[in-house]
């Protein structure tokens, strides 16, 4: 009986060692098959004060083929008590026998003491085969404490009010200058705009005010030429100047001829296709002529052709005035232009009064 029971008990114990390697294999080659493995992973240092940086370090080894996707860090980590502050790049450390050795590092920092442990802290990769995540074999601990205060030897006080810096010139001239240019630039806009504005309104009110007629801005420049004498005192250039620009701004108005830019030629031509009689037409070529004769061959007429043509220009504005019809409104004169025609006895007077 005893022989029996030592066969049972080696028996027994033979079974149980071959039990427990075919499990010790099994495990180590379901260990071998996974592709990816998290080798490990730890906070550096474990125990830091707050506010202090401190890194997440993780190492995986992977095999040829497989994609890693490293966890992020995001605000609800460790339920948001730690926050990040830099994601290192992945760093691949060695490639041995198809399997890839890569790291992985977070900066992080903490402001609330307290003893962290994370448990589902895990690696997703894919081979091409499945998705699936590889953990971390064990729970990650950090302590994070507060600075330790001896009271018996160090007294606490209350927190210092910000301290009052004395002004200095040099902080706010640049500022000063920036807004010197602003409320000129600003200045110069509002004067900009004002002006604009204020030329606005006035070709408005010049284009609804009613226009003058031709002959009344033709007599009243012949007025102010009559009153300034000037062929009586040798301007004769200057008097036979503004004489035919007078005629030429009223036939420009008057027949819509644009005498200003033509040559008097020019001028004489255009007249033969107005209503003009003859005897104007020959008046006002003879009067052209003798204009340029003055401006630019330096001709010096005589005290009665002066006149002659300052008269012949009169006469002409009177006759070939245009009327208004009944009921057209006219534009508003204030005085009525007088035409002030020297004397031929003042001129010579005045002619006498020079040579003594």
């Amino acid at each position: 009986m005893k022989g029996f029971r030592k066969i049972v008990v080696v028996l027994s114990v033979l079974i149980m060692v071959g039990a427990l390697g075919v499990f010790t294999c099994v495990g180590a080659e379901a260990r071998a098959q996974e592709p990816v493995r998290v080798v490990s992973a730890a906070f550096e240092p474990r125990e830091v004060l707050i506010g202090d940086h401190f890194q997440l370090n993780m190492k995986v080894e992977a095999e040829d083929g497989c994609e890693v996707a490293f966890p992020t860090i995001t605000e609800e980590f460790a339920e948001g008590r730690i926050e990040l502050l830099e994601e290192l790049p992945t760093d691949t450390v060695s490639h041995k026998e198809g399997v890839w050795a890569l790291r992985k590092s977070y900066r992080l920092t903490s402001f609330e003491p307290a003893e962290y442990r994370l448990d589902s802290l895990g690696v997703l990769y894919s081979n091409g085969v499945k998705i699936d995540t590889a953990f971390v074999g064990s729970p990650l601990s950090l302590k994070v404490d507060i600075m330790p205060v001896d009271t018996a030897q160090k007294t606490i006080y209350d927190i210092k009010q910000p301290m009052q810096a004395p002004l200095v010139v040099e902080e706010f001239a640049g500022y000063l200058g920036l807004v010197v240019l602003a409320l000129a630039a600003l200045a110069s806009a509002i004067y900009l705009i004002a002006t604009r504005t204020r030329k606005a309104k006035q070709a408005a009110s010049e284009e609804d005010a009613p226009k003058e007629a031709p002959h009344i801005v033709a007599i009243r420049n012949l007025e102010m030429l009559s009153h300034q004498k000037l062929w009586q005192n040798g301007k004769h250039k200057a008097y036979w100047s503004q004489l035919t620009d007078i005629l030429r701004e009223y036939l420009d108005g008057r027949y819509g001829v644009g005498a200003m830019e033509m040559t008097s030629d020019e001028i004489v031509a255009s007249l033969k296709e107005l209503e003009l009689s003859p005897k104007q037409v020959r008046e006002l070529k003879e009067l052209l002529a003798e204009g340029d004769l003055v401006k630019f061959a330096k001709h010096t007429p005589d005290a009665e052709s002066n006149e002659d043509a300052y008269y012949k220009i009169y006469y002409f504005v009177e006759e070939t005035k245009e009327l208004p019809a009944e009921g057209e409104p006219t534009a508003p004169i204030q005085e009525a232009p007088e035409v002030v025609v020297p004397s031929t006895e003042e001129n010579k007077n005045e002619e006498g009064e020079g040579n003594e």
